[in-house]
């Protein structure tokens, strides 16, 4: 079986926060998904995704997941498709959709080989997904290839930051450990050994593959890709996993954040 075969089975079996919480059985649990998403994960990334700048534009989802940006890009009036490796969230997308009346193309395809022809986007997005695609640097490549002349892409990316450091690495696991903090699927902070298995586990265990950059390393990635980078934020401190931090005020979460962010968003151009 290929590293991408492996990686479809993951995730087949277990779509994004399945650990967490049972994405595909009702609207329920997409809900729950939704109140995740927008009170944890992009609680301070709101604006990146420019939902409001989206009306009437040809709009990319690249690894939609269970579904929540296409949901979002729909709601707010794009002309939205989105692929995903698996039938499972193409699935659970579609169903997302249903139950909120609105229209969206979605289907199975693979980002190293897109199925669109050449700038046929005003805008692709890619939310965590392509540092879980073992060909990525073929997936920014195609990309960039769909997108417009002059348009844009925002793409999320696993990051490497001081958190990862050799120094600072059995620290953290050490904090996790006293605050309590495991991520659904796998407890970080006894079962990995190495920063590249910690970060592999993000999603399960069992979870193929899953690869971590510094923002250089990842800037000079899609460079060579095409894009020109336009800006950079940095997010992701999933403060839901810890209970002694879950209740933190909402300043402390922006500097966690912000200082310790997990991953990097970028904006890129055409």
């Amino acid at each position: 079986m290929t590293l991408q075969n492996e990686v479809k089975t993951f995730w087949e079996t277990h779509p994004l926060l399945d650990f967490e919480i049972r994405t595909e059985s009702d609207s329920y649990n997409w809900a729950k998904l939704d109140d995740i998403k927008k009170n944890d994960v992009e609680k301070f990334s709101k604006t990146f995704w420019r939902f409001d700048k989206v009306r009437n534009l040809a709009v990319l989802d690249i690894g939609c997941g269970p579904g929540w940006l296409t949901v979002q890009y729909a709601r707010n009036k794009a002309n939205v498709f989105a692929i995903d490796l698996t039938e499972a969230a193409v699935r659970i997308t579609r169903k997302a959709l249903e139950e909120n009346s609105l229209l969206a193309r979605v289907q199975v395809a693979d980002a190293e080989q897109l199925p669109f022809d050449s700038e046929s986007f005003d805008l692709v997005v890619a939310s965590g997904s392509i540092h879980h695609t073992p060909n990525y640097e073929a997936a920014f490549r195609e990309s960039f290839r769909v997108t417009r002349e002059g348009g844009f892409g925002l793409i999320t990316l696993y990051r490497r930051g001081v958190l990862h450091k050799p120094i600072v690495f059995p620290f953290v696991k050490f904090l996790m450990r006293l605050t309590r903090t495991r991520h659904p699927g796998a407890d970080l902070a006894v079962s990995s050994r190495t920063v590249d298995d910690f970060v592999r586990q993000y999603d399960g265990a069992g979870n193929p593959f899953g690869i971590a950059k510094s923002e250089r390393a990842w800037r000079a990635d899609l460079i060579k890709a095409g894009w020109k980078i336009v800006a950079v934020e940095r997010h992701f401190f999933p403060i839901r996993m810890s209970r002694l931090l879950r209740h933190s005020p909402g300043f402390v979460h922006r500097i966690l954040d912000t200082k310790f962010a997990t991953m990097v968003y970028f904006t890129v151009q055409r």
